[in-house]
């Protein structure tokens, strides 16, 4: 199973209406996954809501890392709808992982450009931890 970008389900009809060329980021509590350097450039990782397939996307570039408040509007406009602002992303943050955050915990973010959708490989479970 390759390394993928997991989207809670509310976020299902925007990763499938994404093009494939405009460049999408996400973002990870803390320094763990930047530390480790978890994605690398040009690497090609699955797009999963609620843990299912939707397609394939390439990281691009390396790896940042930075408090919310430094989220660029740059960043924050590469974001799903719903959190194109700080105070939206503290908040999913802190509800996605259950536990406090604020505009100065830092977050690493990776940026990726999806593949093209194929339908035959759109929501698969083949999670094995699922």
């Amino acid at each position: 199973m390759a390394k993928a970008i997991n989207w809670p389900l509310q976020f299902r009809d925007e990763v499938i209406a994404e093009d494939n060329q405009s460049e999408h980021i996400a973002l990870r509590l803390g320094s763990l996954y930047y530390e480790n350097r978890y994605w690398v450039p040009d690497e090609v990782v699955d797009i999963r809501v609620n843990h299912k397939k939707i397609r394939k996307a390439s990281v691009i570039g390396d790896l940042r890392q930075c408090p919310i408040r430094d989220l660029t509007d740059e960043d924050l406009n590469r974001l799903k709808q719903p959190l194109r602002n700080h105070e939206a992303v503290a908040r999913f943050l802190a509800e996605t992982y259950d536990q406090p955050v604020d505009l100065n915990t830092p977050v690493t973010i990776v940026t990726y450009r999806n593949h093209l959708l194929v339908p035959e490989e759109m929501e698969v479970q083949d999670d094995p931890h699922m």
